[in-house]
Formats: structure tokens, C-alpha cells, sequence
């Protein structure tokens, strides 16, 4: 059960962003990288949620093997976050 639910937040945030990026014209700057910001914490929770719940707690148990790989997932998705999904939004977010 755990596992749809993490899966219902990916796909809700696959649909806000798409969503978002269609009316992208119609807001703000400010209010665009507020709202996708809000929309990467929810898709970041959810794939976190999503592995985690994936993985048998024997693979768990390695107490500081898990922590530093989600650690590592959420840096790439947040380079990601910051330097391909932003531009999209707002093109002059990285040049202020």
C-alpha cells in the first residue's frame, strides 16, 4: 500500500509540472519557482518513498550504505532540479 501511495505522488507531480508548464505565460517568475520547488519536494518524496519501500530490510540494514545513496539520488535529482528544470521555467533563472 505504502508503495502506490509513493506512486501516486510521482505521477501527481509528473502531472503538476506538465500542467504547470503548459500556463507557465500566464504567472509570475517568483510565483513559478516557488510552485516548482513545491513540486520537486513532492516527486523527490516520493521516489525516496518509493525505493525505500522497494528495498527488503535486510538491504536496509547496512546502516550507513542507505543513507549516503539516498543522499547521492537526491543531489542528482536536484542538479537536475536546478540546472535543466528551472531554465524551463524561467530561462533567466541562472543568469540573476
Amino acid at each position: 500500500m505504502a508503495r502506490r501511495i509513493y506512486l501516486i505522488l510521482i505521477v501527481t507531480s509528473i502531472v503538476l509540472g506538465v500542467y504547470l508548464y503548459m500556463v507557465k505565460e500566464t504567472h509570475s517568475k517568483t510565483f513559478l519557482i516557488f510552485i516548482s520547488s513545491l513540486i520537486f519536494m513532492i516527486f523527490s518524496m516520493g521516489i525516496h518513498g518509493f525505493i525505500a519501500h522497494s528495498l527488503k530490510p535486510s538491504l536496509k540494514g547496512d546502516i550507513i550504505v542507505y543513507p549516503i545513496l539516498m543522499g547521492a539520488l537526491w543531489s542528482v535529482l536536484f542538479f537536475l532540479f536546478v540546472f535543466f528544470i528551472l531554465p524551463v521555467f524561467c530561462p533567466e533563472f541562472l543568469f540573476h
